[in-house]
């Protein structure tokens, strides 16, 4: 179980955090924004901007919930191992 916890939270913190540190860098950043969402308006994609970016928004407090999620696991995992 401890080494399950270990695995799943290394692999879940390390997915998770990438993403969330990419979804960060694309909301707080206005030049990145802007490569965003003219990326999406030359795939056809016809979204408001404002959507967009709410749906980035979110995306980034459940990538950072995730990553999170996975520290914790990843911590407790190796409290059991340990003691």
């Amino acid at each position: 179980m401890d080494i399950f916890l270990v695995i799943i939270g290394s692999i879940l913190f390390l997915i998770c955090g990438w993403f969330a540190l990419s979804t960060h860098t694309v909301v707080k950043s206005q030049s990145n924004w802007d490569e965003v969402y003219k990326a999406l308006e030359e795939k056809g994609m016809s979204v408001p901007e404002e959507e967009a970016y709410r749906v980035m928004q979110k995306l980034n407090f459940w990538f950072s919930f995730a990553a999170f999620l996975g520290l914790l696991l990843l911590i407790g995992g190796i409290l059991l191992i340990i003691f």
